[in-house]
């Protein structure tokens, strides 16, 4: 399965995909900061728990659903600036 980062026609984007085998597994990821160095730790931990999250549910409502309640907590994690989070961690986050 191919996920493009748009469903759109036609528009110039980054090229930016994820390709996932039967079992769910992540085949191949090009162009997301998961795989770069340098990024921060909480973009890649964000981005690897959205991509572990596309293929729960039976339609696309159900998936962004799911994908939701991660993007929810780290919504909350930044909200809060990290205050749920122990000092070393919150450090792992951003360094």
């Amino acid at each position: 399965m191919v996920l493009p980062s748009s469903t759109e026609e036609g528009k110039l984007l980054k090229k930016r995909y994820a390709v996932f085998n039967e079992d769910g597994s992540l085949a191949e990821l090009k162009g997301f900061e998961l795989k770069r160095r340098g990024e921060l730790e909480l973009i890649k931990q964000f981005q690897g728990q959205v991509f572990e999250r596309f293929l729960d549910g039976k339609d696309l409502v159900e998936c962004y659903d799911s994908v939701a309640e991660i993007a929810n907590y780290w919504i909350d994690v930044l909200d809060t600036q990290g205050e749920s989070l122990e000092t070393e961690e919150l450090f792992d986050l951003i360094s």
